[in-house]
């Protein structure tokens, strides 16, 4: 019995002693994760819905208390009429209205001198798995002609980032990025592209993405001007994502 006593202390102690480690290493009530981080960009645009993106924005505070910056990939001269799309767009391409900087100069300007980034999205919205429009040339010529309206329309930068439509990113455009001194951006879709997506559906797609996030720099999530749950509920869908404890921060090409 006195055998079996001892045993029994001593055991006991041993608990103790790896409970109170725990509880040291863990006070109750002072667990922590720390919540992913998030920047937003914008594709397609400029386009007038873009300017109701732009004032929401500007009511939404980045984890430093300042309105957030973003990162808006433009398109500089999408084609307007219907061979045209047809031409470059993706064949199940559904939001044929898309923005330009040829054709809303002004709002292109409003981006820029709001302090956002702006990056390449292509001239004409191009499908890089066209045949006649996955070749050098081609795949050049979309960088280039951006380039000109661009400086036209925004002066000239310095800043080369590059997003490709429907995030295509084969040989010929990875290899004319490159060459030509871009920043290959991609991101995570947010799902506002989506046919009949809605506000709640584009929340917890979000949400999921950066419950899920684990690489070591922020998660870039990836709307559209042109898509009405994006302007009209944008600053709804970043709240939530905040109130769940995830941190806006400043779009930054350099941390990504």
């Amino acid at each position: 019995m006195k055998h079996s006593t001892w045993i029994v202390l001593i055991v006991a102690s041993l608990m103790t002693g790896c409970i109170t480690g725990l509880d040291a290493g863990h006070p109750r009530g002072q667990i922590t994760t720390k919540r992913a981080e998030f920047m937003l960009s914008f594709d397609d645009g400029p386009l007038p819905e873009t300017e109701q993106v732009l004032d929401i924005l500007a009511t939404l505070k980045a984890i430093d208390g300042k309105p957030v910056k973003a990162g808006f990939f433009l398109l500089a001269n999408a084609p307007e009429e219907f061979w045209q799309q047809r031409f470059y767009y993706a064949p199940y391409e559904l939001w044929i209205d898309k923005g330009s900087i040829s054709k809303y100069p002004k709002i292109a300007r409003r981006i820029k001198q709001a302090g956002h980034s702006i990056g390449n999205h292509t001239t004409n919205h191009t499908w890089f798995r066209w045949t006649w429009l996955d070749t050098p040339e081609a795949v050049q010529g979309e960088f280039i002609e951006w380039e000109a309206i661009s400086k036209r329309v925004l002066g000239a930068s310095n800043m080369r980032l590059f997003r490709p439509p429907y995030l295509i990113l084969n040989t010929s455009v990875r290899e004319t990025a490159e060459r030509l001194g871009y920043q290959i951006v991609m991101g995570e879709l947010a799902g506002d592209a989506v046919p009949n997506m809605t506000v709640d559906e584009i929340m917890q797609k979000t949400q999921s993405i950066l419950a899920a996030w684990n690489r070591p720099y922020p998660c870039l999530l990836i709307f559209h001007d042109n898509r009405p749950a994006t302007y009209q509920h944008l600053d709804e869908i970043v709240s939530n994502l905040q109130h769940q404890g995830f941190q806006l921060v400043h779009f930054d090409a350099k941390r990504l």
